[in-house]
């Protein structure tokens, strides 16, 4: 008979994530989540809320010393360019918690949708025993049929999808973030000590090459023009955040 490999989900904090693991959990599966510290604090209590409601347990895994750590030990600050972020935090914390436990080889299950075949395309194999595995792609499911499900659900997740993850993370692009800071600027607050901190201790590097997170703060803080509707914003690029 051949030997069951073991299968790891990758729990992110979003609706996505969320439903794939309800509908993909066996017993034996591994259910991980890779805190990067940075976010939005309805994203923890949605999983709190989870558990509870759909008794599964969740891994929940971060890098030694937090996100802040990673900053210091570089001394540097992550870009689209260099997404060291990603893979310190996420990537390399979950497989540094499996090898802990002896496993090498196993199914990597990831929450990219139907609707998102670029993130798939680009995805990158990283591992030779790690069989990455889109259970939503193969079923078809998009992100309308996200939304509904989760609709009617007796909890959901209370953000706008474009706060999930790192609450600023620059793949969101300046615009975006300069829209979640005219509803939420004390989000600004950690990212700013990131940049004046990496001054001092490293190369003056920033999130953005031409515009620090202070300025975008103010940008945000000075205009009149506070209707945005983070429900209808998107990051500018796509994203692979994801263990």
């Amino acid at each position: 008979m051949k030997e069951k490999m073991q299968r790891v989900i990758n729990f992110s904090g979003g609706k996505t994530s969320a439903y794939m693991t309800i509908v993909e959990y066996q017993p034996g599966d591994l259910v991980l989540f890779c805190d990067t510290g940075r976010e939005h604090e309805k994203t923890y209590s949605f999983i709190n809320d989870f558990e509870k409601n759909e008794n599964i347990p969740i891994v929940k895994l971060s890098y030694d010393g937090g996100f802040r750590n990673l900053l210091n030990k570089t001394k540097s600050i992550p870009n689209n360019f260099k997404r060291f972020c990603t893979v310190e935090l996420k990537i390399k914390t979950a497989r540094r918690y499996l090898k802990s436990l002896k496993i090498n080889k196993y199914e990597n299950l990831i929450g990219f949708r139907y609707d998102e075949q670029l993130r798939i395309k680009r995805r990158k194999k990283m591992w030779k025993n790690v069989i990455d595995v889109f259970p939503l792609n193969n079923l078809k499911i998009d992100k309308q049929f996200i939304n509904d499900y989760w609709s009617k659900k007796n909890y959901n997740l209370e953000i706008p999808s474009i706060l999930g993850n790192c609450t600023l993370c620059f793949m969101k692009g300046k615009n975006a973030i300069i829209s979640i800071l005219s509803i939420y600027p004390e989000l600004a607050d950690e990212w700013i000590k990131d940049e004046e901190n990496n001054k001092i201790i490293g190369k003056g590097y920033q999130y953005f090459n031409n515009v620090s997170m202070q300025q975008l703060k103010n940008i945000a803080t000075n205009n009149l023009f506070k209707d945005y509707n983070l429900y209808e914003i998107s990051s500018s690029l796509n994203c692979n955040c994801t263990s």
